[in-house]
């Protein structure tokens, strides 16, 4: 065994599944996986991917945006795409920019929440919120990362192309990469989906699945296992319903792949600490451009890194590209405690950091 292998059975149990994945060019995929009794997981297994999603959802929106030969910082005002005016009641003189929503500073917050009822419009959603989606900051002038404006980036991409946002992700991002995945579900075989890992919370008692103990035979499934209808979902009204914020279905394969695929972007960030202050949780947030992380100096790891981190409902995980070694990795922890809502690094990522680096030393 090696110690990445020495140290996914350490993690699992009592987690339910420590997966890692690791690619370096010119080599086969390493995959690294132990789980709690009673489970078995491959690379192929299916499971909720949490904000790795947003590396797909930014992609999805970039790629709508070039065809609209619109390009980086993305200045356009998204009032004009969505058809009602989104504005911060403390400052509504001042426009928000695609850019902002993209990066997390256009004063958006979940403090209102962002899991939007899917047969309430977006727009009739927002007249009846007032100021409490929005901080008090200017936008374009703090970072707070945000859920709510991812959901408003798919439906952004969807208002643009006039596209359902589950075709555009498969039609630009998940089909060209090769990867079966599939937002809330949607657009996966059923095969797919009778292979998935519910995410699990960990008590005393054990373990308890949050999302996926149930799933729809077909078409997007809701968390309590029926299919969300589509027949009125029309393209940039609400896109809440496949979760583009958090709500990819993926395998550890398949997050590897997205990963992989990490070594073609060139993206700048457009945002910076040095550009606005922020919530950066202690260092985590160094660089975000649309839908990716940038860390030119992560204290946890050797070099610098490009990918995405997620955390919900049980669930830690990331998807990295490391540009000096050359290499991609993924990991997937599921089964963290109850009541386990941190978004600081635990002890087992930072395990899995250090372990990642020496293999590729």
């Amino acid at each position: 065994m090696t110690p990445v292998d020495i140290l996914a059975v350490r993690l699992a149990p009592p987690l339910a599944l420590c997966g890692i994945a690791i690619a370096r060019d010119g080599k086969e995929p390493a995959f690294h996986i132990a789980t709690a009794p009673g489970l078995t997981v491959t690379p192929d297994t299916p499971y909720r991917a949490a904000s790795i999603s947003k590396v797909v959802t930014g992609r999805v929106f970039t790629g709508v945006a070039e065809q609209m030969g619109w390009h980086p910082p993305y200045t356009a005002d998204p009032s004009d795409i969505l058809g009602f005016p989104l504005r911060n009641p403390h400052f509504p003189e001042t426009p928000l920019t695609l850019g902002q929503i993209a990066s997390h500073t256009a004063s958006l917050t979940d403090a209102a929440g962002y899991l939007i009822p899917p047969d309430t419009a977006l727009r009739d959603w927002f007249a009846t919120q007032g100021a409490a989606p929005f901080l008090p900051h200017a936008p374009g002038h703090f970072f707070q990362y945000s859920n709510l404006g991812y959901v408003l980036l798919a439906a952004l991409a969807e208002a643009m192309s006039g596209e359902r946002f589950d075709n555009l992700a498969q039609r630009l991002v998940l089909a060209p990469l090769g990867i079966e995945a599939g937002f809330n579900w949607s657009g996966t075989s059923a095969a797919f989906r009778a292979g998935a890992l519910p995410t699990f919370r960990r008590d005393a008692m054990g373990l308890h699945p949050q999302i996926d103990s149930k799933i729809a035979p077909m078409g997007p499934s809701a968390p309590d296992g029926t299919e969300i209808p589509l027949d009125r979902c029309i393209p940039g009204t609400n896109p809440a319903l496949f979760s583009p914020q958090g709500g990819l279905r993926i395998s550890l394969r398949g997050t590897l792949t997205l990963a992989q695929s990490l070594a073609d972007d060139t993206q700048a960030p457009l945002w910076t600490p040095d550009m606005s202050p922020g919530d950066t949780l202690g260092g985590l947030f160094q660089g975000y451009s649309t839908g990716l992380q940038i860390l030119p100096d992560p204290s946890f790891y050797p070099r610098p890194l490009i990918g995405h981190f997620a955390n919900a409902y049980g669930f830690t995980g990331g998807i990295w590209y490391d540009r000096l070694a050359r290499a991609a990795f993924t990991y997937a922890l599921n089964g963290l405690p109850m009541g386990d809502e941190d978004d600081v690094m635990s002890n087992e990522e930072l395990a899995i950091f250090a372990a990642v680096a020496q293999a590729l030393a």
